[in-house]
């Protein structure tokens, strides 16, 4: 059996509630990499861009490098660049998202008959004007790229409306089906897999989300430990380990080593 050699960590429901750290979190990354472990900081949300969710990670006084850090703008971004090279793109979603398809290179634009490409992410401030935008650009031919379809997003007053509710939107008044680029599709894993230079044996997936994150798990073929302190609160399967909050996880990670 391959050694287990690094963790791929989500963060909203695992390490983090809205704004708030979950307590635990701060220590339970510092025990993991006590361990041995390397850690690639995974997550779907598309609301930060990577240096945001550096400066997220170092104010919670958790460590953290920015070549750790694989978001689902980055990997919208890469995918584009991979499938239609450096083009043009109407960006539905946040700040967070806008930054990285600009590092990535791409051009934003405003209408979306000048679009090439549609990403659509999560945002706590849509109009309707912009999904017309961005409906018109899809049936225009233009590449349909989704960052998550999380149906919910964790934040410290429960659980809101998830990117998923977004791209549900478009995809049905385009019927388009949109390219998943983050979780649980394997895309957004390879290229952490790809920065860690490890295989998906050698690493262990911990998250929030049964549906989201053990999926992941289970589609790359690495072992998973579910953290109860997000969205899955009641386990339907038996196939990963279970945390009850952060502060387990290195326990339950010493039980793969």
């Amino acid at each position: 059996m391959p050694r287990i050699k690094a963790v791929l960590m989500d963060l909203d429901g695992t390490l983090f509630l809205g704004e708030s750290t979950i307590p635990g979190a701060p220590e339970s990354v510092r025990r993991i990499r006590e361990l041995g472990l390397s850690i690639a900081f995974l997550t779907n949300n598309s609301f930060y861009s990577r240096r945001m969710i550096l400066d997220k990670l170092v104010e919670a006084g958790i460590e953290a490098r920015p070549e750790e850090i694989v978001n689902s703008g980055l990997a919208a971004s890469e995918y584009l660049k991979e499938h239609r090279g450096v083009c043009r793109v109407f960006p539905v979603g946040d700040v967070g998202l806008v930054e990285e398809i600009v590092l990535g290179g791409h051009t934003l634009v405003a209408r979306g008959d000048e679009a090439d490409a549609v990403v659509a992410g999560g945002t706590r401030d849509i109009s309707y004007w912009r999904l017309v935008e961005g409906h018109r650009a899809i049936m225009n031919g233009a590449l349909f790229i989704a960052t998550n379809k999380d149906h919910v997003y964790m934040t410290e007053r429960g659980p809101m409306p998830g990117a998923g509710a977004l791209v549900s939107f478009l995809e049905t008044s385009t019927r388009r089906r949109a390219i998943l680029v983050g979780k649980p599709e394997r895309y957004i894993a390879d290229l952490a897999l790809k920065k860690l230079s490890l295989r998906p044996e050698e690493v262990v997936v911990v998250g929030d989300n049964e549906e989201v994150d053990m999926a992941l798990a289970e589609a790359i073929g690495s072992k998973g430990i579910l953290v109860l302190t997000g969205i899955s609160k009641n386990p339907s399967s038996k196939k990963w380990l279970v945390a009850k909050t952060p502060a387990e996880v290195p326990e339950k990670l010493s039980l793969l080593l």
